[in-house]
């Protein structure tokens, strides 16, 4: 049988993605969501070392020079989050409001296993701990950020962005980035 050289081509770059050489590690990933959307799994491997958060106060998880590059101008506010059965923090300024909650009940996989509502992607991993975001269709103007810091345990960042001022702040998942990793650069020190 004879195929094209472009055929050829793309069988290979097929057959490529594949496999990997012995030992070397491949993403394992699990399907949740709606029919052909796939999410990585998470592991302790994906972790440079386990960040308990047990005890954190996630108002203390920003200091004053972080809260003015992050253009926070007002102090945070302890709130309960019934969501993670836990506390939060929360900041507000005009036309954006940011959150951290350090969530100690679950681990990640709640999110990536489909056990939670929202679409979770894999992103580049925050000084070196496995990250996603999880937004929900219908918001635009909201993203949180999953970091996976120990075993049952990780650090959410939220941050959104009130309508008609979306000029003035980032993207929601950047901005939720940023914040989380302002926040994972102090629970490192």
């Amino acid at each position: 049988m004879r195929r094209s050289l472009p055929s050829l081509l793309a069988l290979l770059v097929l057959a490529a993605g594949c496999g990997g050489d012995p030992g070397t590690p491949t993403s394992q990933r699990s399907t949740t969501g709606s029919p052909g959307t796939t999410t990585p799994a998470t592991s302790a491997s994906s972790r440079p070392q386990e960040l308990q958060l047990d005890g954190v106060k996630p108002c203390d998880l920003l200091t004053d020079q972080q809260l003015s590059t992050l253009k926070i101008d007002r102090a945070g506010r302890p709130v309960d989050s019934d969501v993670y059965q836990t506390s939060a923090c929360n900041w507000t300024v005009n036309g954006a409001s940011s959150r951290l909650v350090p969530v100690t009940k679950e681990g990640i996989e709640v999110w990536t296993g489909g056990k939670r509502t929202g679409r979770p992607t894999k992103i580049e991993p925050i000084h070196g701990f496995a990250a996603i975001t999880v937004t929900v269709p219908s918001d635009e103007r909201n993203c949180d950020v999953m970091v996976d810091t120990a075993s049952g345990q990780y650090l959410v960042a939220t941050f959104a962005v009130t309508f008609g001022f979306q000029d003035k702040f980032p993207e929601p998942c950047d901005g939720a980035r940023q914040l989380a990793e302002a926040a994972m650069q102090n629970l490192l020190k």
